[in-house]
């Protein structure tokens, strides 16, 4: 670079003058900000020269604005920084150098240096196509620095295409093509058009569109870099119109005629290069999204659309994208990209795909239909995961979309001589032809792969038979491979035979078989000797021995968690214990794989190997021996959860979270009918078991086993399993289980949610549960249908039962948090959490409902004890606005005395609320008769309907006053059995008592509440502290009665001699009740 003389700078008055001595001095024809200093114009450490600084220090001087010192030295010091951190990182394994490069490319750009910035991006390319530097957010990084520093610095930059027009973009665009001179000019501006398109600022008409696909397909036809850059924006920028062009209420009919035209050239270009297999491969990789889009957007167009066009549409999307992009599997994203098109399609266009996808598996594709879709895709599911596990996910899913669109009538309605009526009936409905012709091409493919002499074509064809059952799809697609008649007995004695690799697919397809109990204990019988030998081969975890003896050892722990009936129902010559290893060495073998695997960082193939041993645990520890021998093993716990916490594995995460689960579960709450049926269940399985292994268990033997098994399980045993898995990072395992990077799954959100309730039962854990945020993460997994906070309106909300099971758990846990935690230190918004728990209390009142109920009812008492008027007052919203007294009301009437007590010392609570308060007395007084005369009767409580508010101006008789009858219930509360219940009911009565028309209704209306306060005053509870306090209450109640001014309440209360006879002896000054009783005697000599 010539240096620019200093002096020539001064003459410079403007912006532009400099920037015209910067193109005469140097020759460069741009701006400012493309000034470059060549490499020798450098300090040894790379550095801008004093030249360079200079011009710099001028600018800054000159332009303070764009050019501040401040911002210089910033970038200078940038520059400094992120050179030492990536000099420190040379020595480590820094997945985040690619990161720093592009920052420091940045504090190049500021600086002007661009000749460095795009030295750093290009450097930062390079290393993300490494396996350490290859994430996502890595790629995209890369990409987007790219094009903002490197493509928009250009001297034909992406943002001085603003000016120009969309066609004269593509003029230019097509101009460069024909002449092969595409450029980074030429990139530019496909990204200027690509970022107009985006930003919806331009909308293609249908010349340009047709230009733009032209020139997409013309590029195809070569595999430069440049082209497949090129391309890429064009395919990007094609695929956000097209999928624009979807039904909409600007010009529907004109949309449509582009879409058409739009396809129509589209297959007209791949039939006229159906033998340019570069031009495929490359259409594909960079258009599929495109051609995807193009389809979807005129499937919207069904209901008026010749459906012609859409059969065609689908038929080349089958045939071409499909088979040709899905060719090599190496290329994980394309064929991702495939398989999420054919999702795609499923949804938008089921009877016309499957029409397509099963007619082109019978022989009907033309020239090269050996190459059948569904042959392809039975190949994805049967390669090797560790080499294409995305492929392998995207490739089941389509499986089990397609299982379930072939099941539905309408969509074979295409198919000749089928009536979908037939297969609509309720008896004997006839299978739809898409799903008889899809098991059969099934069936026949993975027959021919298994039972071939090449082990490739053997693995292959049993891999894709455990993805089918892995996916749901199995027993739908090929469950008549096993009514083969010794089709299972050959799969089993080849295998003996088999490679290594092929024996590992084998154990793969018994894992994922061990769902179905049949078939698993057929495999089970067949198989176990083959197992067994595989389970004890040594080896290390990358090792082919390794993995069979791990594999091995999932399948055997999982065939030892069958039922007796099912593994035994095809037993008549062997014994059980010869078809299994022991449990207990298995446990062993397992626990210390995973001691041995986590001593170190765990790298891609120990991951896998401790999430199957972890899984295979979890399998075991349904025994409940081995569950106390699991978790006494200490070292096992500490270096699974640390393991699983650093991990990023969703696998290993739901496999340890399902581990802690089945080591934590207590037995269900069963009711005496449950356990009776539970009794004769277990008769009958032991009778079965002894007619097929000729077993001579005793009914006392079978009896002894069945209470080891439920000491094993009970609270004791359970209780310090929990504390002993939390006290190793339990919780913090279960919690950043739903709160991580990746999506937690739902089978994990249900499985952390039912574990919660078991550590939550534990009274000394859920202090740890609010410290280690469980309350926050439990909250985070609610599912759609749980109830939300209600807002404020005129109209009342009242709870409804919990529809989800995963949403009962979340509420149930948290309930029984709120029973022992102060509402203010447990939960940020109290209110966040009252709908929840009142929404237990509208469940059933079955035996585990009550539970939930009575938990429920402790957790709002607590809720509800809040100081009146605090921020964590949440009586009046309990109540009020959530309409919740209805339910507590209802619970108060339940036949169950603890759920009933619970509800009466909520109440207690409750009418410290005004709105409570005044439900409980208003309209009392209008059962009060003006003259003597008959009373109200005692008996059953009918609580009325909150729908039945009195208004303004109406009068009631004693028959209709329905405010008075909860009164009435709280005077029948007081007059119980139990104690506890007495004392809430009392402490209520002695609240409202202090409004005088509730000692109106107590004394002049109801016929039997000045005995029932008698008998309180005389209370003999077991309990000395509960009595003392029932007798307080009852005496704060004839205190506020006799202080309440009515004189015809005072003549009342002076008839009843045996209540003041009792209120006089009450002078042991010791007693909290002596000054409450000695007010209401004082009252009531001084009126005489």
């Amino acid at each position: 670079m010539n240096r620019i003389d200093t002096q020539k700078i001064e003459n410079c008055d403007t912006e532009s003058d400099i920037a015209t001595l910067v193109n005469q001095e140097c020759g460069i024809n741009s701006n400012l900000d493309d000034v470059e200093v060549d490499e020798e114009e450098r300090d040894g450490d790379g550095k801008p020269n004093g030249s360079f600084k200079k011009l710099l220090k001028y600018l800054s001087e000159k332009f303070p604005q764009r050019y501040s010192a401040g911002a210089v030295a910033d970038a200078m010091t940038n520059v400094d920084r992120i050179t030492k951190q990536l000099q420190a990182s040379n020595d480590s394994s820094n997945e985040n150098v690619p990161l720093l490069l592009i920052e420091r490319a940045q504090a190049y750009s500021d600086l002007g240096d661009e000749a460095m910035a795009r030295r750093d991006i290009a450097q930062a390319a390079a290393l993300v196509k490494e396996p350490l530097y290859s994430s996502e957010d890595n790629v995209v990084a890369v990409e987007r620095a790219f094009r903002k520093i490197t493509v928009s610095k250009g001297p034909k930059a992406a943002n001085s295409m603003a000016d120009l027009g969309v066609q004269e973009i593509i003029s230019l665009i097509s101009k460069d093509i024909a002449s092969k001179g595409i450029s980074k000019d030429t990139i530019a501006a496909a990204v200027a058009l690509e970022q107009r398109i985006l930003a919806n600022q331009i909308k293609l008409d249908a010349k340009q569109l047709d230009s733009l696909q032209s020139m997409f397909h013309g590029l195809c036809h070569h595999a430069e870099t440049d082209n497949g850059e090129l391309a890429k924006s064009l395919s990007s920028g094609i695929n956000v119109a097209v999928s624009r062009l979807g039904v909409s209420d600007e010009q529907p009919e004109l949309y449509q005629s582009r879409l058409i035209s739009f396809i129509q050239q589209v297959l007209d270009t791949w039939s006229a290069n159906a033998d340019n297999g570069v031009f495929k491969q490359q259409a594909c990789r960079y258009g599929a999204k495109m051609y995807t889009s193009a389809i979807h957007a005129l499937s919207t167009y069904k209901p008026t659309l010749d459906t012609a066009i859409l059969q065609l549409a689908t038929d080349f999307y089958i045939d071409s994208i499909w088979l040709v992009g899905t060719l090599s599997v190496d290329e994980g994203n394309l064929s991702t990209s495939i398989c999420q098109g054919m999702l795609r399609l499923l949804t938008d266009c089921p009877s016309h795909f499957i029409y397509s996808y099963v007619r082109k598996n019978h022989g009907e594709g033309g020239p090269g239909s050996n190459l059948v879709p569904h042959k392809r895709l039975l190949s994805l599911l049967g390669h090797p995961r560790t080499n294409a596990s995305n492929v392998h996910s995207m490739a089941m899913l389509v499986v089990s979309q397609l299982s379930a669109a072939v099941k539905d009538p309408n969509n074979s309605a295409q198919f000749s001589n089928y009536n979908v009526a037939d297969g609509m009936r309720t008896k004997d409905p006839l299978p739809p032809p898409a799903l008889t012709q899809l098991r059969e091409a099934t069936c026949d493919l993975l027959d021919t792969w298994i039972q071939s002499n090449i082990q490739a074509d053997r693995s292959r064809g049993i891999l894709s038979l455990a993805a089918l059952y892995e996916s749901g799809s199995g027993s739908d697609l090929a469950g008549f491979l096993w009514q083969k008649k010794g089709w299972i007995e050959e799969l089993w004695d080849q295998g003996e035979f088999d490679k290594p690799e092929t024996q590992l697919s084998l154990l793969s397809l018994a894992d994922a078989c061990s769902t179905d109990p049949k078939l698993a204990a057929a495999m089970k019988k067949l198989g176990s000797g083959l197992v067994q030998a595989l389970a004890r081969k040594k080896g290390s975890a990358t090792s082919i021995d390794g993995k069979l003896a791990e594999t091995a050892s999932v399948v055997l722990a999982k065939w030892s968690s069958l039922s007796t009936p099912a593994a035994a129902a095809d037993q008549t010559e062997l014994k059980e214990s010869d078809l299994q290893a022991d449990s207990l060495e298995l446990a062993n073998m397992h626990m210390q794989r995973i001691i041995d695997y986590t001593e170190d960082a765990l790298d891609a193939s120990k991951t896998e190997a401790v999430e199957r041993a972890t899984e295979s645990l979890g399998y075991l520890c349904l025994k409940p021996e081995l569950k106390e021998h699991v978790v006494q093993n200490t070292k096992l716990l500490q270096k699974l959860f640390s393991a699983t916490r650093q991990c990023e594995s969703t696998a290993l995460r739901f496999a340890t979270t399902m581990l802690i689960r089945n080591l934590t579960q207590y037995r269900p709450v069963l009711s005496e009918e449950q356990k009776r049926m539970q009794q004769l269940q277990r008769l009958n399985n032991r009778a079965a078991t002894s007619e097929n292994t000729n077993s001579r268990q005793t009914i006392g033997q079978d009896q002894a086993q069945a209470e080891k098994e439920s000491e094993l399980d009970g609270l004791s045993y359970v209780s310090k399993r929990c504390l002993r898995v939390c006290s190793e990072g339990a919780i913090k395992v279960l919690v950043g289980a739903v709160q991580a990077k990746d999506r937690a799954s739902d089978s994990m959100k249900d499985a952390v949610a039912e574990t919660m309730v078991s550590l939550a039962t534990n009274q000394q854990l859920r202090g740890q549960l609010v410290q280690q945020g469980a309350v926050r993460a439990l909250l985070s997994i609610l599912t759609g249908d749980a109830p939300k906070v209600a807002k404020k309106s005129d109209e009342k909300y009242t709870p409804k039962a919990l529809v989800q099971k995963r949403d009962k758990n979340i509420a149930f846990a948290i309930a029984k948090i709120a029973i022992s935690v102060p509402p203010h230190l447990a939960f940020r918004e109290p209110r966040d959490i009252v709908l929840l728990l009142l929404s237990l209390l509208a469940e059933d009142s079955e035996t585990q409902s009550l539970l939930m109920k009575f938990e429920a009812l402790l957790a709002l008492t607590n809720l509800a004890s809040a100081d009146p008027g605090s921020s964590s007052d949440v009586r009046s919203y309990m109540a009020s606005d959530l309409n919740g007294m209805s339910l507590i009301e209802l619970c108060v009437l339940s036949d169950h005395q603890l759920v009933r007590r619970a509800a009466t010392e909520l109440i207690c609570n409750l009418v410290y609320s005004p709105q409570v308060f005044e439900r409980f007395v208003a309209d009392a007084e209008k059962h009060i008769k003006e003259e003597a005369g008959e009373q109200l009767p005692s008996g059953i409580v009918e609580l009325p309907s909150d729908d039945e508010d009195i208004q303004d101006g109406q009068t009631t008789t004693s028959d209709d006053g329905y405010r008075a009858q909860r009164l009435h219930l709280l005077v029948a509360l007081a007059d119980v059995d139990d104690a506890a219940t007495r004392s809430a009911a009392s402490g209520a009565l002695a609240v409202l008592s202090n409004d005088p028309r509730c000692c109106r209704y107590l004394t002049l209306a109801h016929p039997r509440a000045l005995s029932v306060l008698l008998s309180l005053l005389n209370d003999e509870s077991d309990n000395q502290n509960v009595a003392v306090g029932i007798k307080h209450r009852a005496a704060v109640v004839c205190a506020n009665i006799a202080g309440c001014g009515d004189k015809r309440v005072l003549d009342k209360l002076r008839e009843n001699s045996g209540l003041v006879q009792t209120l006089s002896a009450m002078r042991d000054p010791q007693m909290p009740y002596c000054a409450a009783a000695k007010s209401a005697v004082e009252s009531v000599t001084q009126s005489c």
